[in-house]
């Protein structure tokens, strides 16, 4: 009896010290976890951010992705997944403003009211609706704009996160819908 007493209470003190360690990584990470998701909510409070665009998704019809498919062939890209990186995509707030610079991909329904040379997605001015809601949860933000530009009106959908991750989804009644993901940052002075 006594030769299984000890290693058993070996394995079991070594079990105990193991899952605690766990416990106070986990403590860690949520402290951590809470205090980013309070830093993200005083940016997005403070009205002075930036989400530096990395990926487009568009949402491909059949007709886009055959042409895609062509001009994309041998860029490392996909039809459903192209890198903007080089591109410089950006959306800016910056108090009662809102800028975006978007590469667009996608089928555009009203070609009549639009200049060839300029496809992406730009507008700069005061919103029509800016909606902020905190999923305390989920630890995100979620911010609803409705904006104007010369010809068309979007709605801007972004999902912020702790971790400095976005994704926007951007909607509007001439276009396909398309979805960019990218980081947020404080927006810096030299920027504006």
């Amino acid at each position: 009896m006594k030769r299984l007493f000890i290693p058993l209470l070996a394995i079991t003190l070594t079990l105990a010290l193991v899952l605690s360690c766990g416990t106070t990584k986990n403590a860690e990470d949520i402290a951590l976890k809470n205090s980013q998701f309070e830093t993200l909510k005083e940016l997005v409070a403070g009205k002075s951010f930036e989400i530096s665009v990395a990926t487009a998704y568009p949402m491909n019809t059949y007709a886009v992705m055959q042409v895609t498919s062509a001009l994309l062939r041998n860029t490392g890209n996909a039809p459903g997944r192209i890198n903007v990186m080089a591109n410089g995509d950006y959306i800016k707030i910056k108090g009662d403003t809102i800028q975006g610079e978007l590469s667009y991909f996608g089928e555009v329904r009203n070609v009549g009211v639009y200049n060839p040379s300029d496809s992406g997605i730009s507008f700069e001015g005061a919103p029509t609706s800016y909606e902020v809601t905190e999923n305390e949860k989920k630890q995100s933000i979620r911010l609803e704009i409705d904006i104007k530009s010369k010809l068309e009106r979007f709605t801007v959908v972004m999902e912020l996160y702790p971790n400095n991750k976005a994704t926007v989804f951007i909607n509007s009644m001439n276009r396909t819908s398309i979805r960019y993901d990218g980081t947020v940052k404080e927006l810096v002075e030299s920027e504006t």
